[in-house]
């Protein structure tokens, strides 16, 4: 299963299991090493509407903003770890994918 349609079920109410939720975190990190090398990923889209709002983000945020927001909230970072949401944030600057003016 991938991870838009986990969140799609995420947005429509439905919890993760424990084996779901180390998925969708082995899936952040591989997105954000394939950002890296394509600017072609399914992640960089813009999500529906209806999962920005249940992950907790603006409106025409990105697919893998959703999925970090999304696993920050289920499953916090660390005490001293970088939240994963700024960690997608720092590569999507990094890799010239938003602009900082």
């Amino acid at each position: 299963m991938n991870y838009q349609l986990l969140l799609e079920y995420y947005s429509s109410g439905t919890n993760f299991t424990l084996q779901e939720i180390d998925l969708l975190d082995i899936e952040l990190y591989s997105q954000l090493e394939s950002i890296k090398v394509s600017s072609s990923q399914g992640c960089l889209e813009v999500a529906p509407d209806h999962i920005s709002k249940a992950c907790s983000v603006c409106r025409g945020s990105l697919w893998i903003t959703c999925l970090a927001a999304v696993l920050d909230k289920i499953k916090p970072p660390s005490l001293g770890t970088q939240a994963r949401g700024s960690k997608v944030f720092d590569e999507l600057i990094k890799n010239g994918y938003l602009a900082i003016d």
